[in-house]
């Protein structure tokens, strides 16, 4: 029973239609270039594929003739045209988009580089901040610290001034203390004089007055 089951799967496997798949014609020729405009002419080049590039000349009848390199001849005026074929500008076109891929990637590339750049100097830029933020910081307490010296310097000054002042006045009380003991010691002087003056007066009266009474005794 499964062996036949079996054989009549093989035989409906064996009749179904083999699988299409799609394809194309080739639209490549080759078309050989002949020494006169006539199909028996003789062949210069066994054959230049269809797309080739070459110089045309000019018509003679259904013949064209070429330019090809070295080579010049007659081929179908059938075969030549004036515009490029789908085919090349189908491959022109793609080395366009080729080429255009190419750009958009070195652009993007670019892209990418000034974008990596610009947030470099965006760091840089707030790392400059900041330093400059820091430095600010930093004037503003060499200025604090500079301003003391400078009212260090200033007060250094004032005191100056007040000791020459002070030293002023302790001069000139000095020159006064001086003249007062000059003074004292001339009333010194003076008095000491006075008093030697007084004595020797008060000698002489005394002398005087011992020889009188002296002198009345021994009259007597």
């Amino acid at each position: 029973m499964l062996a036949r089951l079996l054989c009549i799967v093989a035989l409906a496997i064996m009749s179904l239609p083999a699988l299409a798949s799609t394809a194309w014609v080739d639209d490549s020729i080759y078309v050989p270039i002949r020494a006169t405009a006539s199909p028996g002419g003789r062949i210069l080049h066994r054959g230049i594929k269809s797309g080739t590039r070459i110089e045309f000349l000019g018509n003679d009848g259904d013949w064209a003739k070429i330019r090809y390199g070295d080579i010049e001849g007659y081929i179908g005026k059938q075969y030549v045209s004036q515009t490029p074929t789908a085919a090349i500008q189908l491959e022109r076109v793609s080395k366009e988009n080729q080429e255009a891929r190419a750009e958009l990637s070195k652009l993007r590339n670019q892209m990418a580089d000034l974008k990596g750049e610009r947030d470099a100097l965006s760091d840089q830029t707030s790392q400059l901040k900041n330093s400059l933020d820091s430095r600010g910081k930093e004037l503003d307490k060499l200025q604090k610290v500079a301003a003391d010296p400078i009212r260090l310097d200033q007060a250094n000054r004032h005191l100056n001034e007040e000791l020459s002042l002070l030293r002023s006045e302790l001069d000139q009380v000095k020159a006064e203390n001086v003249m007062l003991r000059n003074n004292n010691t001339s009333r010194e002087w003076i008095t000491g004089v006075g008093i030697l003056i007084l004595g020797l007066i008060a000698g002489i009266l005394f002398r005087s007055r011992s020889t009188r009474r002296r002198s009345g005794g021994w009259t007597n």
